[in-house]
């Protein structure tokens, strides 16, 4: 598997599109907002996508269109969270309820439910609203006790 974190390619924005129904196709993903990752395989095939927009300067909405699990691997994932906790206080991610992979995953990642918002998304479908916090984000190291103990002393 081949990751890259380099703005999207046009068939990456055509397979996000695909699978999210969002238009992406006037996002510049070259700009700083954006964050990009994509999974290929050894035939340059596309495992997944996955993108973040960060929209005020502590929060960033995640998209993931994914076409194989093991693109979401624990290192990838480690990667990711911790890319984007260095700037952001919180990630939010909007899912159609009626999308029941993605919900399974979101939680799966440690999102938590916040709410609903109709039309939420593109204006066309309803969203679930997910969110999560630096502190619960598994993926990040945290601080040995004994790490905690020392700077104290």
């Amino acid at each position: 598997m081949t990751i890259s974190f380099a703005p999207l390619e046009p068939d990456a924005v055509r397979y996000l599109i695909d699978r999210t129904g969002i238009d992406y196709s006037f996002c510049d993903f070259t700009g700083p907002q954006w964050f990009c990752c994509t999974a290929r395989d050894s035939d340059g095939e596309l495992l997944g996508v996955f993108v973040g927009e960060f929209q005020l300067w502590f929060e960033c909405h995640i998209t993931c269109a994914i076409r194989h699990p093991r693109f979401l691997t624990r290192r990838l994932l480690r990667t990711i969270f911790t890319t984007l906790f260095s700037q952001a206080v919180r990630l939010t991610a909007l899912v159609r309820p009626d999308n029941e992979p993605a919900l399974r995953i979101i939680r799966h990642l440690g999102f938590q439910y916040e709410g609903y918002l109709r039309m939420g998304v593109e204006g066309r479908w309803d969203g679930m609203i997910f969110g999560m916090l630096r502190h619960e984000c598994r993926y990040l190291e945290k601080a040995s006790d004994h790490g905690q103990i020392a700077k104290a002393a």
